[in-house]
């Protein structure tokens, strides 16, 4: 059950960030000495929500886990999602030392669930 939780997190963290970002050119935001104006796009509070929602499942996670397990496990699978969803969702480019340091951040997850 707790493995559905960390994915529907990761889901949810990798989600919202990559649709924040896709909304990120039509948000506006007007600050004068009498004035405040935010406007968001569709993209960013559907986003909003998924990041709301995840630190929601995060609470639920850390009070089941260490944190000295879950949170590297849980922030090296986010940096890999997040490339991912960079890469094919948002046509960015990954230049050859981050393909290091994902190689590096993947073997270290991999560490981290090998039992003692």
């Amino acid at each position: 059950m707790m493995i559905i939780a960390v994915v529907v997190y990761l889901f949810c963290t990798v989600g919202g960030l990559t649709l924040v970002k896709l909304g990120s050119d039509a948000n506006k935001l007007v600050i004068t000495s009498s004035f405040f104006n935010l406007q968001l796009s569709y993209l960013t509070v559907l986003g909003l929500v998924l990041y709301v929602v995840s630190f929601v499942m995060w609470i639920v996670i850390v009070q089941q886990f260490d944190l000295s397990y879950i949170q590297p496990v849980t922030t090296g699978l986010s940096y890999v999602l997040i490339i991912a969803a960079s890469i094919f969702v948002l046509k960015e480019t990954v230049a050859p030392m981050q393909w290091v340091g994902l190689a590096f951040i993947l073997v270290g997850v991999v560490l981290m669930n090998l039992k003692r």
